[in-house]
């Protein structure tokens, strides 16, 4: 009875838990709280002293209400249907819970908890969602076989109320009749059904990599623009999606001098990812890309060059991702890459911009750099290709950017004439850039994320450009405003010019001696061309800004975030990113572990067996010998095996736990045919039920065989003086039993 009483409260858990599971995948906390927060009340308001529950009415204009609403919510243009889909589902729970709930109800919101379980597995990135699955598999196991009791209890006692005749409807509710044990049994059971479903799903997950059907519910997500590691490839001013606050560990950085020894770098570490050299009118930079040179990475951590290059200083970046990537983040001018297994890398040499092809992910690479690459150098590693055209229209946007150029580099007494010679130009490009970045740090320009009151429209209705408006009306942004505005600047006088996004680290460990980036330390500056080949970083943030923002200690909360991202890690790479590719690995590493283990098994024993040989002088024939005791031992250790099984058998069968000492095992040797007798009529398809008495049995089987029936008879006399009478059977009885048991068999027609 204890078991039904507790259903209500397991199911409402259960609920509890699949809209929890939900949340955690659509990453909504606000949501999350008013959602717990009802459900909790529901319970109070419902199940609590007064009872109470929504009329049947109310529920159908709430259910209307939400219905209206998702529809409105699915039309809208960014809307992802199976989120729309879930919300629905969790609104539906939430008013089904203030009902009055039979057995029925119950079922229906246990399987609208499933649904939002299985809307958030389409999508399983986060570690506390697969933490989440992990209970609600557990409890949801053990609240759905107890619900089939709580069903069948309502509709009995349903039906036994409708039986009774209306002058005795006093009469009390019916009560379950549950056996002692059948709290155990029940536990049993479900860890049972537990533990062959954590194997099925196991197996189904190997054997069934991502991949297969993956486009399936393409068109009903939409991924958003950072949803990879506080990390995209574009820029856009005015959503500012790329730039966040969030503390998540996305990598982990250890810098390496030529000797091999781990250090930290004075000055920031800016890893690019990306560079955009197209800007279009809104307030969009994106990649025009390149030449793709397809480079395959040695195995086993070898270093593989990305081109020609001169000895020179160079740095070993080694990165540890914790969140799935596919592009190679690297200090300024790469020169080679080594992968733990062998990859195939896409690089577009003018930029030394490097991803992981088909889709594939790296957690571990390391990345070597020079930091003064000689220009014959920079020559190969671009294979001597032209840099990429840079298409920048701000002088189209506005003529005034050009005049405030000028008019900055005029001040400065720098000559703004064409140059006569390359060398004339580089120069000028980088003393003009100089001069440029420094505006933009003299304190009349603001560094903020909340961009919430700029508005881009003017008094007479137009629109102006994101990029404008920083540089002219605003003067407030974050750093994607104030590389892009350092960039028109560049580009209104000729200066070649390109947006370079990445991450900006200075948070250093000393414990580990490695550098933690965060999702926070996303970041963009410029690069100005001042060479064939070469591109020099200006930063115009102010660097007291860089401090504050990338430079702060970590703190308790960040060394947990930390923490949980390396385990997020574990989950993204060996669950989430579980592909065709990577189980063909598995199967490799373990076929190629399992038969190194077996070959080093089969030498360990070549060398015992040798080592034996030498120390009794056995010569040749030892090995013989050797084989025949080994052959002898496998029998005896199958013989034992045999006899502990039939030992087993009888101590369950005729219930001899009981006994102890020199009796019970008395009782085993001698007690044998009866079992045997009982295989018997198994195999003869005459198996006695657990419930009747033997000579009952016997008495049942006269009718049909009674030859046999008295055979079973002489037996169950034997069995009778030897277990309850305390009659030690001898030889001679043993023998005689055992001869009966043949003599039933070949009554009933079986072969002993």
């Amino acid at each position: 009875m204890r078991l039904l009483k507790g259903f209500p409260i397991l199911a409402l858990a259960v609920v509890l838990l699949g809209i929890v599971g939900f949340s955690v995948a659509q990453q909504s906390a606000g949501l999350l709280m008013l959602w717990s927060a009802l459900v909790v009340i529901s319970w109070y308001i419902t199940e609590g002293p007064r009872g109470k529950s929504l009329p049947r009415w109310t529920s159908n204009v709430l259910v209307l209400a939400i219905t209206i609403n998702v529809l409105v919510e699915f039309f809208q243009p960014q809307s992802q249907v199976l989120g729309v889909l879930g919300r629905f589902v969790v609104w539906l729970i939430v008013i089904k819970l203030y009902e009055h709930k039979a057995a029925k109800d119950y079922g229906q919101l246990l399987a609208m908890s499933l649904v939002l379980m299985l809307i958030g597995s389409i999508r399983p990135d986060s570690l506390v969602f697969a933490v989440v699955l992990f209970f609600y598999a557990g409890l949801g196991i053990y609240v759905l076989l107890l619900f089939q009791l709580f069903a069948s209890h309502e509709r009995t006692n349903a039906a036994r109320l409708k039986s009774i005749p209306r002058q005795y409807n006093l009469l009390p509710s019916l009560q379950p009749i549950l056996s002692p044990g059948i709290g155990l049994h029940f536990r049993t059971l479900v860890c049972g059904i537990g533990i062959v479903g954590l194997a099925l799903s196991s197996f189904l997950f190997i054997i069934f990599p991502r991949g297969i059907g993956e486009r399936s519910f393409g068109k009903f997500y939409r991924d958003s623009d950072n949803n990879i590691a506080g990390y995209t490839d574009e820029v856009n001013l005015i959503t500012g999606n790329r730039i966040t606050d969030s503390r998540r560990a996305v990598m982990n950085l250890t810098l390496r001098d030529a000797q091999g020894s781990p250090f930290k770098q004075e000055s920031p570490l800016r890893l690019k990812g990306a560079v955009l050299d197209t800007y279009k009118e809104g307030g969009r930079w994106f990649s025009s890309h390149g030449s793709l040179s397809r480079i395959a990475t040695k195995a086993d951590s070898e270093f593989t060059p990305l081109g020609e290059f001169e000895a020179a200083i160079s740095v070993t970046q080694k990165i540890e991702m914790l969140s799935a990537n596919k592009t190679i983040f690297s200090m300024a001018y790469p020169v080679a890459i080594s992968t733990p297994k062998q990859r195939s890398i896409d690089l577009i040499r003018q930029t030394q911009i490097m991803t992981v092809r088909d889709g594939q992910y790296l957690r571990r690479y390391s990345v070597k750099v020079q930091l003064k690459p000689t220009d014959a150098t920079l020559m190969n590693l671009a294979d001597n290709q032209a840099p990429l055209p840079v298409l920048l229209p701000f002088d189209s946007l506005d003529p005034r950017v050009r005049e405030k150029a000028i008019n900055l580099l005029q001040e400065a007494g720098l000559d703004t004439s064409p140059q006569n010679s390359a060398a004339d130009r580089w120069l000028f490009n980088r003393k003009a850039a100089k001069i440029l970045t420094k505006h933009f740090q003299d304190g009349n320009y603001h560094y903020t994320t909340d961009l919430s009151n700029i508005t881009l429209i003017t008094s007479d209705g137009r629109t102006v450009d994101p990029t404008i408006q920083f540089l002219f009306n605003t003067k407030r942004g974050h750093c994607e405003y104030f590389a892009s505005a350092l960039a028109a600047l560049c580009s209104s006088v000729d200066i070649p010019v390109r947006l370079a996004i990445g991450y900006l680290v200075m948070e250093y460990d000393d414990s580990s001696q490695r550098y933690v980036v965060r999702e926070s330390n996303a970041h963009a500056w410029v690069e100005v061309q001042t060479g064939l080949h070469r591109w020099e970083t200006f930063d115009p943030t102010p660097p007291r800004v860089i401090n504050n923002l990338h430079g702060s200690d970590a703190t308790w909360a960040d060394q947990f975030r930390w923490l949980l991202s390396t385990f997020e890690a574990q989950w993204d790479f060996g669950f989430v990113s579980y592909d065709q590719q990577s189980q063909s690995q598995l199967i490799k590493a373990l076929d190629d572990r399992w038969s190194n283990r077996l070959q080093s098994v089969i030498n360990s024993l070549k060398e015992w067996a040798a080592a034996i040989n030498r120390a009794f002088y056995l010569g040749p024939a030892g090995y013989i010998w050797m084989g025949t005791v080994g052959l002898a031992l496998v029998i005896a250790i199958l013989a034992l095996i045999k006899l502990m099984r039939r030992s087993i058998k009888i101590r369950t069968t005729l219930r001899l736990s009981h006994l102890r000492g020199s009796e019970y095992q008395s009782m085993l040797r001698q007690l044998g045919f009866y079992l045997d007798m009982l295989q018997v009529l198994e195999k003869a398809k005459r198996r006695k039920p657990s419930w009747q008495p033997p000579l009952q049995h016997a008495a049942k089987l006269e009718v049909e065989h009674p030859l046999a029936a008295k055979t079973m008879r002489k037996i169950i006399e034997l069995f009778y003086a030897a277990r309850y009478g305390k009659q030690a059977l001898d030889r001679d009885e043993l023998k005689n039993a055992h001869l009966l048991v043949q003599s039933l068999a070949t009554s009933l027609d079986l072969k002993c």
